[in-house]
């Protein structure tokens, strides 16, 4: 089981988890403007980055200073392609938040993939490391693109994708050719963070998540080895919720 110190809390659906996450960004950027913020791709997060956008426009948020890192690319796939991540984050993140110079994204068509990763690693750790992580959470368990089987000690580094993963990006690849390899940084730089917050929303989530909160920390299951974090919660709608114990 999840240890106690990692606080799930249940929302009636994904707009409310998006209204809390955006919460904790802006109590983060209202103490510390220049804060450094890890951020997922994917479906999940969309709202989340829409209602910063909102507050951002109203004036409510200052998000002008703070640094966001890219977690994950998709390796062959370039950053003005619209399926990869750094596009998603470009239409989703850095101009709804006119972001700038403070995004810092990963470009997967790197002739070198292993140097890409490793330089984004770099710029992170010379801006002392991460203190907001927001994460997805895989049908696999998969947190980033840190795949089953993934160590709680991983770096950033260059993945071999798991087929639950590539069969989910199936849809966006409808000529066949899903990329084999991601981008990743590890769960090593993850956990180094201040504050970690996973999104878990929709019913297709709700059976991994009742995988993760009954289980103990497992490789196979990476998100479960962020279970030790000093300061780890789980943001989940009632869909995803499920399957868990009621309250």
């Amino acid at each position: 089981m999840l240890p106690a110190a990692v606080q799930i809390e249940r929302f009636p659906d994904a707009a409310a988890v998006a209204r809390r996450g955006a919460d904790l960004v802006a109590g983060l950027l209202s103490s510390k403007p220049d804060a450094v913020l890890l951020v997922p791709a994917g479906s999940t997060p969309v709202p989340l980055y829409a209602e910063l956008a909102r507050r951002v426009r109203a004036r409510e948020l200052d998000a002008s200073r703070a640094h966001f890192f890219q977690l994950d690319e998709l390796v062959g796939v370039p950053p003005h392609d619209e399926r990869s991540f750094h596009a998603h984050f470009r239409r989703c993140l850095v101009r709804p938040l006119d972001l700038g110079h403070g995004f810092h994204g990963l470009d997967g068509s790197a002739r070198e993939p292993e140097r890409e990763i490793e330089g984004h690693r770099r710029a992170l750790e010379s801006l002392g490391g991460a203190d907001l992580v927001l994460l997805g959470l895989g049908l696999n368990g998969h947190v980033a693109f840190n795949e089953p089987g993934s160590r709680a000690g991983d770096r950033a580094r260059v993945v071999a994708l798991d087929a639950t993963t590539r069969e989910s990006l199936g849809t966006s690849f409808a000529d066949g050719r899903v990329p084999e390899h991601g981008l990743t940084l590890g769960l090593s730089e993850i956990a180094a963070a201040d504050a970690v917050v996973l999104l878990v929303t929709g019913a297709s989530k709700a059976a991994v998540l009742a995988d993760v909160a009954g289980a103990t920390p497992d490789p196979a299951l990476p998100a479960t080895l962020l279970a030790g974090h000093r300061a780890c919660r789980v943001l989940a709608d009632r869909s995803a919720c499920a399957r868990l114990p009621a309250l």
